[in-house]
């Protein structure tokens, strides 16, 4: 691609990283700020759209495409089996929810069984699904709520709900998902002695993020940390009242109804956990102030009362008055209102815990998750105990385990050759620690079991042996923000383009854009992930008939000697490419953004196993704009050639 082309798009790259970290260049003007909020205000509409619940989720939402674990909550059903809910994607922008079921309290876990993911490629800012959690009501029904913003923050966001009425059914069903409220949520529903339902939401007494800051200004009035209550079973909820805090970190409050009719509200703020009470049903709340005998990070906590009438309180530290972070979970009880506590058991010591939510069975047992260093393990794990185990702060009863595991992130973990991979001829280029049968310039380097494009310098290029004639290469790539790569198979310009569809102005035209044999034929359809997640790609070569695979998909499949290809294969010729050549080396192309490669392997496709092209394969179309770029750029192809 030309020199102008790249530094268009590096200067697009740049621009969008200013933009979501709401940099600008100079202090805008009243005049400014209003064009700016109004634009804004109507990108965050597109949060009010309900998202579609992803009930197959396999295998795009696998464990093996999975990144990330950020606990949301768990759940149990009438029958007993346990949901657990957990963001992936990241505690970004990039979140979307995963949730997964264990019919054998705990010990197992099922794949991925419901996921919502309301993010689209066609908006103009990233809409996710952050946090929520699932809670049975008191008529067996198992809610998912959860909240949908704008980025990461649009100053309003919503929360949102579904219900599972069969929730123990081998194929359950969920409702429409129904908008409940602005703001968002984090911690179950309490049940009151009323038979009321209060449901804690949160508006952010901060404005929205990034771009946009100081949008929905007339919910000023409403910021806090407020109760919506339900009369009618879940049917409807009316907001009754709100509490305010100094320092407030998303409130993430907690309710729990006193033996007197009050309400003690538990929320986390910067100074750690805060508190206030209500003695009108949540209408007015007295001024916060800090509990006296407990200590917090700013952290999630989780407090409940349980069936004996004592409360439950989860916090970091192993005593109740201090903490070093968030390292190490504990459990207390308290049998006076939260004057007082006792117990310590700690459910895990380690570095990196956070997030519990949990629930007491009939039997008695208390079930917690919590995730543990969301980024790189990126592990969901569970707790199982009774009080007494806490009274005793050691495990002393039969059904009490700790650390037990619910997920564990699979994408980023380099995967050993299968023996049926090995059966078919498979030879892996790669061992995951070594530049072994590759030259390059200096400017990769080996990142967590893959190659690393760093910094400028050239490709990357395997040396032991050229591509066999007839072959299947598999390989994983990931990009970074605007990247424009390439795996290159044949002698001359033959590339599976490597590319982020979304930010990358090559992603305009399915000639250039991810999965496309670059500047000839275009994939069938868009099957990327996100940008930091790991792809599969996979090209197949047999005779006259090419291949490309995306994330488990055929995306493209042509005989480039069938006519009605042939003014595809001319676009391909004019850039210096040719289909017919072999004997060509692998090389993995640097074109001036970070990206990754691993798992790099094929095979030699014998004589007797054939290829066939599908008759059905179809190319995206390209857009007129698109295609009035590309012929510019053949014509000025064209005048090269022709001057020398």
């Amino acid at each position: 691609m030309s020199v102008h082309s790249l530094l268009c798009a590096g200067g697009i790259f740049a621009c969008s990283l200013l933009s979501i970290a709401g940099i600008t260049a100079q202090a805008e003007t009243p005049q400014q700020a209003a064009a700016r909020i109004k634009k804004m205000e109507k990108i965050a509409d597109h949060a009010l759209v309900p998202p579609v619940l992803n009930t197959s989720p396999l295998p795009q939402y696998d464990y093996d495409q999975l990144d990330y674990g950020m606990t949301i909550g768990i759940e149990r059903t009438p029958k007993g089996r346990l949901w657990a809910c957990w963001v992936a994607g990241g505690d970004s922008p990039e979140a979307f929810f995963v949730l997964a079921t264990s019919d054998d309290e705990g010990e197992s876990w099922s794949p991925p069984r419901l996921v919502v993911d309301s993010h689209d490629k066609d908006l103009p800012r990233p809409r996710s699904i952050l946090v929520g959690n699932l809670w049975t009501d008191p008529l067996g029904r198992l809610w998912l709520f959860f909240d949908q913003s704008m980025d990461m923050f649009d100053g309003r966001a919503g929360v949102w709900a579904t219900r599972c009425d069969h929730p123990d059914a081998d194929e359950p069903t969920w409702s429409s998902p129904q908008r409940i409220a602005d703001g968002v949520m984090l911690n179950k529903p309490t049940v009151l002695s009323s038979g009321e339902w209060m449901l804690p939401i949160s508006l952010d007494q901060r404005s929205g993020f990034g771009p946009f800051r100081g949008c929905f200004t007339e919910l000023d009035p409403l910021r806090g940390a407020s109760v919506h209550v339900s009369t009618d079973q879940g049917t409807t909820w009316q907001r009754r009242g709100a509490a305010r805090f100094s320092s407030p970190d998303w409130h993430e409050h907690m309710i729990v109804e006193r033996t007197d009719g009050s309400l003690w509200m538990l929320a986390r703020t910067r100074k750690g956990i805060m508190q206030t009470t209500s003695t009108d049903g949540g209408r007015s709340w007295a001024t916060p102030t800090q509990p006296a005998n407990i200590r917090q990070p700013n952290a999630r906590f989780f407090v409940r009362r349980l069936a004996s009438g004592r409360i439950l309180l989860i916090k970091h530290g192993d005593e109740i008055d201090s903490h070093h972070g968030r390292v190490q979970l504990s459990a207390w009880l308290s049998e006076d209102e939260g004057e007082t506590w006792t117990g310590g058991l700690v459910l895990d010591d380690r570095r990196g815990i956070s997030y519990p939510d949990g629930f007491q069975s009939e039997d008695g047992t208390i079930f917690i998750s919590y995730d543990r260093n969301r980024a790189t393990d990126g592990e969901i794990l569970m707790a199982r105990f009774r009080e007494q185990d806490v009274l005793a702060k050691k495990i002393v009863s039969e059904p009490a385990k700790l650390r037990m595991l619910i997920s564990r992130p699979l994408a980023d973990k380099t995967a050993k050759m299968t023996e049926a991979e090995s059966r078919r001829g498979f030879v892996e280029l790669f061992d995951g620690d070594t530049f072994d049968g590759w030259e390059q310039n200096g400017n990769w380097r080996i990142e967590e079991n893959a190659f690393f494009r760093f910094a400028d310098g050239g490709p990357l290029t395997y040396q032991r042996k050229t591509i066999p004639d007839d072959f299947e290469l598999r390989f994983e790539w990931k990009v970074s923000k605007g990247c424009n790569s390439g795996v290159y198979y044949r002698p001359g310009q033959v590339e599976y383009q490597v590319l982020d569809n979304v930010n990358s102005p090559y992603g305009e035209n399915p000639r250039q854009s991810a999965a496309s044999l670059f500047f000839c034929m275009a994939p069938s359809k868009d099957a990327t992930r996100r940008v930091g997640q790991w792809n599969t790609g996979r090209v197949v070569c047999k005779g006259t008939v090419t291949q490309h695979w995306l994330n488990g998909e055929k995306v493209l499949d042509f005989d480039y000697t069938d006519p009605k290809w042939a003014e595809m294969v001319k676009l391909l010729t004019i850039r210096g490419g040719d289909l017919s050549g072999r004997g060509g080396r692998l090389w993995l192309q640097d074109h001036g953004q970070p990206v990754w490669y691993r798992n790099l392997r094929w095979r030699e496709i014998p004589n007797g196993e054939s290829l066939q092209p599908s008759a059905d394969f179809t190319p995206m179309a390209i857009p007129p704009a698109a295609l009035a770029k590309e012929q510019q750029r053949v014509q000025a192809m064209l005048k090269q050639a022709q001057s020398k």
